[in-house]
């Protein structure tokens, strides 16, 4: 099955006074938020480190998803359709460049975002890792905290979406609470080994 979205360029959405709200304010977040670096992260540097560079490269790619989330089964098809799409665009270009390319879907009908987003991710990250690529949920009353500072939020985003990108060596310490997932990630190994040189 297969269900239209609308795919746009974060970088280009970033400067486009007609760029409809769900993308520029994905793409002012993703700039803003993950891309900004945040001192009481527990490390230097931004909350994604690959974040300022992916934006500079134009590798930072938005899709819409207008299903309502009823049935958590369409919107688990939709993204394991995203992530096969992304998987074979970005298995195209040269490891560094497919380090720093993301797709963030973005969830625009979402009643309950958080349940919904969590069953859908819950369902498909083994599938994803086994395949060398990884996903994280944000909503806007996302809890989830850094692993070096419980007092700083990391996965709060304007609108619910599910970021898919390839997963690397050090996505391990993301997974160390969760055997099930670590023992399928170990076994795969990571998506991208190479450094955004």
């Amino acid at each position: 099955m297969s269900f239209p979205s609308t795919r746009v360029n974060a970088s280009r959405v970033l400067d486009d006074p007609t760029a409809p709200a769900w993308a520029a304010e994905t793409a002012r977040w993703a700039r803003d938020e993950l891309g900004t670096p945040v001192p009481a992260l527990g490390r230097p540097g931004t909350l994604c480190p690959y974040m300022p560079r992916a934006l500079r490269e134009e590798r930072v790619e938005l899709t819409e998803c207008g299903l309502p989330g009823v049935c958590a089964a369409d919107l688990v098809t939709h993204l394991r359709g995203s992530a096969r799409e992304f998987a074979e665009e970005a298995g195209r270009l040269p490891p560094a460049q497919a380090l720093l390319s993301c797709r963030i879907v973005v969830y625009t009908a979402l009643a309950v975002p958080d349940r919904v987003l969590t069953e859908v991710r819950r369902r498909v990250k083994p599938d994803l890792l086994a395949q060398g690529l990884t996903t994280g949920e944000f909503f806007p009353e996302n809890n989830d905290r850094s692993v070096r500072n419980a007092t700083v939020p990391i996965a709060r985003s304007p609108w619910p979406a599910l970021v898919l990108r390839h997963s690397t060596p050090h996505d391990r310490i993301f997974l160390t609470d969760r055997p099930d997932l670590y023992r399928v990630f170990r076994e795969a190994g990571p998506g991208i080994t190479a450094t955004a040189a």
